[in-house]
C-alpha cells in the first residue's frame, strides 16, 4: 500500500480559561514538527478546582500533499496512522479517550506553518473525516479509517485534517463533570516514533481494456501513453 507522510504537522492549543467556549474558540499556543517521543496533540481538560473551573482544549493538524496519486486513480482503504504513547489517557477511568477526525484549511497547500488563529477558525466542524474513534492507552501503532468525504478531498492534491476530542470539542458541550482525555503522540524518529502518515490503496483508473490480446491487468502504457491518461485506442 502507498503512504505518503505529512508535510506539515502540529498542534494547537488554547490556555487554561475559565468559560468552555473561550478554551474551544481561542488558541494560545501552537508546536509545529515536534520530534518529541511523548507529547499531547489533542485534548480536553475541565477541573473545578479551588480556583474555580479550567478549560483547555488542545487540536491535532496534518497537512498531506496528495498530488501524486490524487488523480488516475481509484484510492479506497484510506487510513490515518501515529505512533502512540502512553500519555493517551482519560480521566476518570471509567471513559474512554473518543477523538474524531474533520476537515482543516489551516497550512497552506502543506507548507505552512500552524499558528495559534488556526486553532478555532480553520477547524471545519460540519466536514467528519471519520466517525468516533476510542483511543487505546498502551503505545504503539494506531490508525483511524477515513471515510469517503476524505477520499474526495484527497482527490483534490490536499488532504488536511486535524484531531478533536470527540465528546466535548466536537460535540460543543463543554460538561458538567470533570474530565480529561488526551491523545499523546511519539514524533521521535530518530528512535521510537515517526511523522504521522496516510496510507490507501491505489488502482490505476485509466483504460481498462485487453490491447491486441494482453490483458489490460499487465499493461502500463500504450504507445508510451500511461494507460491512466488513455480513454479510447483507435476511436474504440
Amino acid at each position: 500500500m502507498p503512504k505518503i507522510d505529512a508535510s506539515k504537522y502540529g498542534s494547537v492549543s488554547s490556555g487554561f480559561e475559565s468559560t468552555f467556549n473561550a478554551a474551544r474558540t481561542t488558541g494560545a499556543t501552537a508546536v509545529n514538527q515536534s520530534v518529541a517521543s511523548n507529547t499531547t496533540v489533542s485534548q480536553y481538560f475541565r477541573d473545578s478546582g479551588k480556583g474555580g473551573t479550567n478549560y483547555k482544549i488542545t487540536r491535532f493538524f496534518c497537512a498531506f500533499d496528495t498530488s501524486s496519486y490524487s488523480s488516475g486513480y481509484t484510492i479506497s482503504n484510506l487510513k490515518f496512522h501515529w505512533r502512540n504513547s502512553a500519555g493517551t489517557t482519560c480521566s476518570p477511568a471509567i471513559c474512554f479517550p473518543a477523538f474524531i477526525i474533520v476537515k482543516s484549511t489551516a497550512q497552506g497547500d502543506a507548507d505552512d506553518n500552524l499558528s495559534s488563529s488556526d486553532f478555532y477558525s480553520d477547524v471545519d466542524f460540519s466536514t467528519a473525516y471519520s466517525s468516533s474513534t476510542n483511543l487505546s492507552t498502551s503505545a504503539g501503532d494506531s490508525s483511524i479509517t477515513l471515510n469517503s468525504t476524505a477520499i474526495t478531498a484527497f482527490g483534490t492534491d490536499l488532504l488536511k485534517l486535524v484531531v478533536l476530542q470527540y465528546g466535548n470539542d466536537y460535540a460543543n458541550a463543554g460538561g458538567m463533570s470533570d474530565l480529561t482525555q488526551k491523545m499523546n503522540a511519539n514524533f521521535a524518529s530518530g528512535s521510537s516514533g515517526y511523522i504521522p502518515y496516510i496510507e490507501f490503496d491505489a488502482v490505476v483508473s485509466g483504460y481498462g481494456n485487453d490491447v491486441s490480446g494482453v490483458s489490460s491487468d499487465d499493461i502500463a502504457s500504450v504507445n508510451s501513453v500511461a494507460t491512466a491518461n488513455i480513454s479510447q485506442i483507435i476511436g474504440v
